[in-house]
């Protein structure tokens, strides 16, 4: 099955505050697996809608439309990208949407070549930074077609590394998926929400917020991490008193089933009306860390291909997408 990335973009310019975030975060976490979002930025989402469209029935735009319906009510700022890899959806959702003047795009590679390869400023798109792009500049290079049309050895002793991503992208290519990001990086929450079909008295949604708490707390053990701050988030029943979310400071960093258990039990009685039913539960955690006693393996380094092997993988590829 081929992947297929969303990637979701808050204006910067919107007020973002601790709810704001929790809510956004809570709200994709009913719809996607945690395992498939990753956090890139505070205003920008990552999703892996690859398994989706089979579970739901919908198509991937369906998917979007949905999505952003139920937080624009929210947030009207807001753009989604969609492409068969990370790199395609982040260009969808920052220059496709820009240019189709919509709020949701699509990219696959044969689509990006024929709209994005003459797009310029270069340093719209993703990874580019503005003083790769002088540096672009001052070889002659100033779009997506001029670097795939450029030496590739050139570009290597130019900028090293990073030229692999240069070549890369310029032909809509993206290796990186959405659980590398989730291995590599520590994660700045993790959260768990659930909304109740039928609404919840005090005793019934205690049951669901272990669940929740179990869930969390296996995540933190299974990646070796610790928290020292919890958010629990509770909407009532047909709003009928507002919705509250509930920090908590932890003494210590801990990933203890018992300790956060307890302590999250015991506010949750205190904090939650007996008299008003529940509507949808959420929780997670923050000021996430490794755990300092775990050792990690050395990642090995990355052998680097002959150019000339380079040269000529890039090169069937170019054929094989310009052909199709």
């Amino acid at each position: 099955m081929k992947k297929k990335y969303m990637v979701l973009e808050i204006e910067k310019g919107f007020k973002k505050n601790l709810n704001f975030n929790h809510n956004i975060y809570g709200l994709l976490t009913d719809i996607f697996f945690y395992e498939d979002i990753y956090q890139y930025q505070d205003n920008i989402y990552f999703i892996d809608i690859t398994n989706y469209e089979e579970l739901y029935k919908k198509t991937a735009y369906q998917l979007a439309l949905d999505l952003k319906n139920k937080i624009t009510k929210k947030n009207n700022s807001l753009k989604i990208g969609i492409g068969t890899n990370l790199f395609l959806a982040m260009t969808a959702c920052t220059i496709m949407t820009k240019n189709k003047k919509t709020k949701i795009a699509y990219l696959d590679e044969k689509e990006y070549i024929l709209t994005c390869s003459k797009y310029k400023p270069i340093s719209d798109f993703w990874q580019i930074s503005n003083s790769m792009s002088l540096k672009l500049k001052k070889l002659g290079i100033e779009t997506m077609e001029d670097i795939r049309n450029y030496s590739y050895e050139t570009l290597y002793n130019e900028f090293g590394y990073n030229a692999e991503y240069l070549i890369n992208h310029s032909l809509g290519l993206e290796p990186t998926t959405i659980e590398e990001l989730n291995k590599n990086k520590t994660p700045k929450t993790i959260s768990s929400s659930v909304t109740f079909k039928n609404i919840k008295s005090r005793k019934e949604s205690m049951k669901e917020l272990k669940n929740l708490l179990d869930f969390n707390i296996l995540k933190l053990k299974e990646n070796g991490l610790v928290t020292k701050k919890i958010y629990l988030y509770i909407k009532y029943a047909n709003n009928i008193i507002p919705k509250e979310v509930i920090s908590i400071d932890l003494l210590t960093t801990t990933n203890s089933y018992k300790s956060l258990m307890q302590i999250t039990f015991a506010i949750y009685k205190e904090k939650l009306s007996l008299f008003f039913p529940v509507e949808k539960l959420a929780i997670s955690f923050g000021k996430i860390e490794q755990e300092k006693d775990i050792s990690y393996p050395i990642p090995k380094k990355r052998k680097k291909l002959n150019i000339w092997m380079k040269n000529l993988f890039y090169k069937k590829k170019k054929l094989a997408i310009l052909q199709s």
